[in-house]
This record gives C-alpha cells, sequence and structure tokens, in this order.
C-alpha cells in the first residue's frame, strides 16, 4: 500500500497543490489529505474518485497499485 500513498502524493505534486489547497478543492477538514497520505485514513471508493477527480488524475492507475499490494500476499 506504500506504492499507492506514494502514488496518491505524486498526483498532488504533479498538479503542483500544497495538501491544504488540495483539501480546500475537495471540501474537506486541513488534515485530511495528511491524513490520507499518512495512513490514518482509509479512502472510501467514492472519496477516493473525487480525489482523484480533482488530481485530473486515472483512478484506474491507483486501484492497479492496491491490486498488486494484494496479490502479493
Amino acid at each position: 500500500m506504500d506504492k499507492f500513498k506514494q502514488w496518491l502524493i505524486n498526483q498532488h505534486q504533479a498538479k503542483k497543490l500544497y495538501q491544504q489547497e488540495l483539501t480546500q478543492c475537495l471540501f474537506k477538514p486541513s488534515s485530511y489529505v495528511q491524513q490520507i497520505e499518512n495512513g490514518e485514513h482509509i479512502l472510501e471508493i467514492m472519496e477516493y474518485l473525487e480525489y482523484c477527480k480533482v488530481l485530473d488524475a486515472d483512478p484506474r492507475e491507483g486501484i492497479a497499485l492496491i491490486d498488486l499490494a494484494i496479490s502479493s500476499f
């Protein structure tokens, strides 16, 4: 799952957004993105899709990373 978290970080950095700016775009509390990136909050599917939409990221890429992590168990 570390690759997935890093992918999320890379997506907002590629958009040149700070965590605070991303939380504002998502209309979430200021600690929201930090909690996700630290593994303290697990995204529900609808949250994940909104996250990807705001970042203009392909959600299938992140899901592929999750699938890869699960298949290595």
